[in-house]
């Protein structure tokens, strides 16, 4: 199902491109609505190159990609609405679906208990949602600590001290959460293979052994650069060589 929720990052620029912007998205959507896929794409496409995207526009973008069969394409945009919005459960859905057309079936190796909650805590807020915890929790750690100050009752001053302690602990999580957000957001070593099937070689080498056969829609991270080869890994811990023009940056 295509969502009309738009994005709001067109309202960071300019009045006038944030409604020309809105008017292509609706043309757009008006045009997948349609059955016009192809000329979908182009226009999700052009605004993407103004340099406006979000969750909304990616997931629009990968449908029409999903319905013209072109999967790789309709996965990539997937997994940026998804790094832009990892919570969202229409993305994750339709990425799944996506990938079930892809013939190589990854086993990702399961991250430690403590490692996928963590993860999903941090998730639950973007980078902007963070920030907003941070500002009202130095403003309650402020507000607690001069209260501790000035309040002459132990019993006041106490609760103050509780709620200045528990807001810089709030404040420092929210740091962290910023953090970690931003570097999801703007990750640059996860790639999807965009080449039919591509041989994983042993070095950066023409030359060198393959390892295995993958093929097009599978996602990978980057570990290394030399010259025009690229260290990847899998999911399931496999790693090797790939030219750069086997893939797609996320």
């Amino acid at each position: 199902m295509i969502r009309f929720l738009f994005l709001i990052s067109l309202f960071i620029t300019s009045l006038t491109f944030s409604q020309e912007a809105l008017l292509q998205f609706e043309h757009a959507n008006q045009l997948y609505r349609e059955g016009k896929y192809t000329e979908a794409v182009k226009m999700y496409e052009e605004i993407l190159k103004n340099g406006f995207e979000s969750p909304s526009l990616y997931y629009n973008l990968g449908n029409a990609y999903f319905k013209l069969n072109k999967i790789p394409l309709s996965i990539i945009s997937y997994e940026r609405a998804r790094r832009l919005d990892p919570n969202d459960e229409d993305i994750f859905y339709n990425l799944r679906i996506a990938n079930l057309h892809v013939v190589d079936k990854i086993e990702p190796i399961p991250p430690l208990f403590f490692i996928s909650w963590w993860n999903s805590f941090i998730n639950n807020l973007s980078s902007d949602g963070w920030a907003l915890v941070l500002i009202v929790s130095l403003w309650f750690t402020t507000i607690s600590t001069l209260l501790m100050i000035w309040l002459k009752r132990v019993r006041f001053q106490r609760l103050a001290f509780i709620i200045a302690v528990l807001s810089f602990i709030f404040t420092i999580i929210a740091i962290i959460g910023i953090n970690q957000r931003l570097s999801r957001e703007n990750n640059k070593n996860e790639a999807v293979i965009m080449a039919q099937v591509v041989s994983v070689k042993s070095a950066p080498d023409e030359k060198s052994t393959d390892l295995f056969i993958l093929h097009e829609g599978v996602k990978v991270e980057i570990l290394d650069k030399v010259e025009k080869w690229h260290k990847i890994k899998l999911a399931d811990g496999k790693i090797g060589w790939l030219e750069e023009n086997t893939f797609e940056i996320i």
